[in-house]
């Protein structure tokens, strides 16, 4: 259960507010310790090439769990944005898509390297989407995210570029886990024509939104779902962390700000565990997601109708799942 503001107000009870005080204390400091992991990062997977299971598949969800048909390869850039590293997961060979790569950008959470999604954003890349992520520690005010996405755009009409001429620049999603979806949620307000659909893992209650290297005043990493005009999929969990960071109320109110079409996914499990905040990172067994969030990025992007039908329609595939409880799409 999320912790609210204790009110002291007119008490004289000293005893029970200092207990009440106590609590809170004891549980944000928790949180602060998930929201600041930092751990040594996890060798990214060698590309795969598998083939789509999308077709033949029995439900939407089992289509898009499944690794895609592209070899998928990295590389690493130095001179976006200044000095800030980014990294890219990409379709190994272009010419083997048959259409033009929609683009993602994606924001670490609190503390976060790149290298710890590696297991999702080579998932997504394997579809065929070139994501570009900013590998800083900081990703909130969105800036870094959005630059990325410019210099794709600007590398795809860039004679000699491996992006020339290869890159969807009118379809571009942006991703984010905990601070990250906030930045995800930033960088979709502050720029409209340029972004396309948004997806945020565990978008964090803004009572723990404060300032760092990437936001010097905490207004610079302050999202509002409200003003979001693009279809946004907000994926969270009924983990114990999460009750803390973002309740299940924290979510369904999100998810009642966006104006337009979203969806709210709320895992139970994922690889066999009970999903939690930082499940979608690679050592927790992330392949809970993978299925709904390729769809969803299928959909919005690539104009997949088979794909969208698991969001939409008088039955929507994800609301009815077991595993995702509490859902709901608009």
């Amino acid at each position: 259960m999320q912790p609210s503001p204790v009110n002291l107000a007119g008490r004289r009870d000293g005893a029970a507010a200092r207990r009440a005080v106590g609590t809170f204390r004891r549980l944000a400091a928790l949180a602060a310790v998930v929201l600041a992991l930092a751990v040594a990062p996890v060798p990214t997977r060698p590309p795969v090439l598998a083939p789509s299971a999308a077709a033949a598949a029995s439900s939407i969800e089992a289509g898009f769990s499944p690794v895609g048909r592209y070899a998928v390869t990295t590389q690493v850039l130095t001179d976006v944005s200044g000095s800030t590293p980014y990294k890219i997961f990409r379709p190994a060979d272009y010419s083997a898509l048959g259409f033009a790569s929609p683009i993602v950008t994606w924001g670490n959470g609190t503390n976060g390297t790149v290298d710890l999604y590696s297991v999702l954003l080579s998932h997504l890349a394997s579809y065929g989407f070139t994501v570009i992520a900013p590998d800083q520690a900081n990703t909130g005010s969105g800036r870094a995210m959005t630059a990325g996405v410019q210099y794709l755009i600007a590398q795809a009409g860039t004679a000699g570029s491996v992006f020339q001429g290869r890159l969807d620049v009118n379809s571009v999603a942006a991703l984010g886990h905990s601070q990250g979806a906030g930045g995800a949620v930033r960088a979709a307000t502050n720029n409209p024509t340029l972004f396309d659909t948004v997806v945020t893992f565990s978008l964090p209650n803004k009572m723990w939104i404060g300032t760092n290297s990437d936001c010097p005043t905490k207004s610079d990493c302050t999202f509002d779902p409200a003003q979001l005009r693009q279809p946004t999929f907000l994926a969270g969990t009924h983990g114990t962390l999460d009750s803390i960071i973002t309740s299940i109320s924290t979510e369904q109110a999100f998810y009642q700000q966006v104006p337009g079409h979203a969806v709210l996914g709320l895992i139970q499990n994922s690889a066999g565990k009970k999903a939690d905040h930082n499940t979608i990172q690679d050592r927790n067994g992330p392949n809970g997601f993978l299925g709904y969030v390729t769809a969803w990025l299928c959909a919005q992007l690539r104009g997949d109708a088979t794909a969208a039908t698991a969001f939409g329609g008088a039955h929507p595939e994800l609301v009815s799942n077991t595993n995702w409880p509490d859902s709901a799409a608009k």
